[in-house]
């Protein structure tokens, strides 16, 4: 009797294992998964992006796919391009990247992992130096699209989007104060948000000795330099300008003004002499905020109504002592918009487009010789200035200061 239940409990498993039950391939598969190895580094499939400069030479990236863990079965996967991908990003981060054309980019489309193999032979993705007159941004947005195998994809790592920058290289105009000029624009031009971008360096051109720059007893050697009350640019009542002395008293710093009623915001201190910053304030109707090199310094809640009708140049208090102050100057900016930390990254160190949305004011500052500064925006708001510029030697805006 025994024997006949024990039988009647071997015949059951065996059809519920033929039922339900799957080979060795298919088992290991359930708690297995497919996925971009550069795409989840240390484990994290969260890191989908990454930022890539292409300058003068070929780069080549690489991409594995690869498994948790080797099964006894083939897996092919596709790579493509996934336009959707960017344009999820550019939607997100109000960008403008394209893709960039097929005859810079090449990447094997097709792999195989082999049975018993945890990833496939690397696929090289060689993206080569490209131009972009029009201040084009370019990227790759790469995805897996297809895979032939009993396999799913490990979290989100089915995917790489690389945001290229081709550096932006130019000549840059010298100001000082037989340079100052103001510029009425043919229109006023109202918003209620706004960005004010620019890459500002201030030259220590009559070579003081920096010997004990910073400190409390040094103004007098910081005011030769960052003149009190200087201002390279404004813009209406817009004032960003320099004193020798922040609250601490011991560097310059850069103080955003503004009248009626009146307005001052602080940066931190320790600006140098002889090194470029890519400075950017943004308004979003309710504070303003200063980016320092990309990255957040300041910000202060403000409610007013902003219009746009001038700019001034190498103004404000622009000499001490006798002596000028002198400044350079590339890719000014003005947007009716509030960028984004993001956008003000993206852009940085590269020329952008005159017709990108929101953008009413660019003047790129490269002619490299003349008096006039052209205006790439739409408004095309020119600017002739007083006096006879100089120029100075050219520079690479991924790295200005090597």
């Amino acid at each position: 009797m025994k024997m006949i239940r024990f039988s009647k409990y071997v015949v059951l498993v065996i059809i519920l294992t033929s039922v339900f039950g799957c080979d060795d391939a298919e088992m290991k598969a359930i708690d297995n998964g497919l996925y971009i190895q550069e795409a989840a580094p240390s484990n994290k499939f969260d890191q989908q992006m990454e930022t890539q400069l292409i300058d003068e030479g070929e780069v080549v990236k690489t991409l594995t796919i690869r498994l948790v863990r080797a099964i006894e079965q083939d897996i092919t996967v596709t790579l493509d391009i996934d336009q959707q991908l960017l344009d999820d990003y550019n939607q997100r981060n109000d960008a403008n990247y394209q893709v960039l054309p097929e005859e810079f980019r090449s990447f094997e489309k097709e792999v195989t992992i082999t049975a018993g193999d945890v990833s496939a032979p690397v696929v090289n993705l060689t993206i080569k130096p490209y131009t972009a007159p029009n201040g084009e941004a370019y990227a790759i947005p790469i995805r897996i699209t297809s895979v032939e195998g009993p396999i799913e994809m490990k979290g989100n790592a089915n995917h790489m989007l690389y945001l290229l920058t081709s550096p932006n290289k130019q000549k840059a105009v010298i100001l000082q104060n037989s340079n100052t000029t103001q510029i009425r624009f043919k229109n006023e031009i109202p918003v209620d948000q706004w960005t004010i971008e620019y890459w500002l360096r201030v030259d220590n051109h009559n070579k003081w000795d920096l010997n004990g720059y910073v400190g409390l007893s040094n103004k007098w050697l910081r005011q030769y330099i960052y003149h009190d009350g200087s201002a390279p640019i404004l813009f209406n009542q817009i004032l960003p300008r320099y004193w020798a002395d922040g609250v601490a008293q011991i560097a310059p710093t850069l103080q955003f003004h503004m009248d009626n009623p009146g307005f001052d915001m602080d940066s931190e201190e320790f600006w140098w002499p002889d090194i470029w910053y890519h400075i950017a304030y943004t308004y979003d109707g309710t504070q303003i905020t200063l980016y320092k090199d990309g990255t957040k310094n300041v910000s202060k809640a403000d409610t007013r109504e902003h219009a746009f009708s001038s700019m001034t140049l190498a103004g404000g208090s622009f000499s001490y002592g006798g002596y000028s102050m002198q400044v350079e100057f590339a890719q000014i900016r003005l947007w009716k918009k509030c960028l984004t930390p993001t956008a003000i990254q993206d852009g940085m160190s590269r020329q952008i487009s005159g017709n990108t949305d929101g953008l009413i004011g660019y003047w790129k500052c490269d002619e490299g010789s003349g008096k006039v500064l052209k205006d790439s925006s739409p408004n095309g708001n020119d600017i002739t200035l007083d006096g006879t510029p100089k120029w100075s030697e050219l520079y690479n805006f991924a790295h200005p200061n090597d």
